[in-house]
């Protein structure tokens, strides 16, 4: 008999939509998780997803996970196969997407045997068109590594210990430019520093540390991109977080635990203009949420 787990979130807020075109006023996210799973390790996941502050006011995405003890199929919004397996260096334009859904949904399929991965990637049609990627991944003599294509696209990396830290090196061609390169983190006393370059002149820099028990990290590159977080735990049991970063906006947010499934949240966010990656919706923000 297959056991079955219900869990997912949900979470209303009121944002005041300061940015023109922003929905504002009372928003709500919920997420459902269905999984069906049996003692010979096979395991099925249903995902649903409502979101209120959608176009049409409400949207249900759909994402199912399959898994098997040699395969695993995933549906809907999947990692594309030669993102999963090739791992770029900052700077570096990358392959495919870990936000891959094709023309609505896409498929992953992936299977391990031997300590290596091999993955495919593509639209829900299957049709081995422009939308299909492969990715094979593993380790060999303490050396991890990836290879990944899409269309005329490739990437080779491999990263390993070096230096009582961890070194990484990439090389690719996308759209017919190619370029290779190298990264470095190595802990510093209580810090840790990365430092990355390419041969197409790109380069960055990072670090990151704790300090009174807040973790605060700061980094920078040849685009004068600069990035600095910093989250600690403050007085009266909240927490918080400041997030800035010039190529896409800057963050603030307080947070205080009502019990294990529940958080109160109060936060504010600018986003830039012409960017739609940050992490929440631009506004002054306050927030319920819940785990179940």
């Amino acid at each position: 008999m297959a056991d079955v787990t219900w869990s997912g979130s949900a979470s209303l807020g009121y944002n005041d939509g300061h940015q023109d075109g922003l929905q504002d006023g009372i928003n709500g996210d919920i997420d459902l998780d269905v999984t069906l799973s049996n003692a010979g390790g096979y395991t099925a996941t249903v995902t649903a997803n409502i979101d209120t502050t959608a176009a049409d006011n409400l949207v249900i995405g759909e994402d199912i996970d399959i898994t098997t003890p040699v395969a695993s199929i995933h549906f809907g919004e999947v990692v594309e196969a030669a993102n999963s397996a090739y791992s770029d260096v900052d700077g570096m334009a990358g392959l495919g997407s870990d936000e891959f859904t094709a023309q609505g949904s896409a498929i992953l399929i992936s299977a391990s045997a031997g300590g290596m991965t091999v993955a495919y990637s593509d639209d829900s049609a299957m049709e081995g068109g422009d939308d299909s990627s492969f990715g094979l991944s593993g380790a060999v003599g303490g050396v991890s590594f990836g290879i990944g294509s899409k269309g005329d696209d490739w990437g080779i990396s491999a990263s390993g210990s070096a230096l009582g830290g961890t070194i990484s090196i990439a090389s690719e061609e996308v759209g017919g430019n190619s370029e290779t390169g190298a990264a470095v983190t190595v802990p510093l006393g209580d810090m840790s520093v990365t430092v990355s370059a390419t041969d197409g002149d790109d380069w960055g820099a990072s670090v990151s540390t704790s300090l009174a028990g807040a973790t605060i990290s700061a980094g920078t590159d040849d685009d004068e991109d600069n990035q600095f977080s910093l989250s600690t735990a403050i007085a009266g049991g909240f927490n918080l977080a400041v997030d800035f970063d010039t190529s896409d906006g800057s963050a603030v947010g307080l947070t205080y635990s009502l019990s294990d499934s529940a958080t109160l949240s109060v936060s504010y966010y600018e986003d830039l203009p012409g960017t739609d990656d940050g992490p929440q919706t631009s506004g002054t923000e306050a927030k319920l949420a819940f785990t179940f």
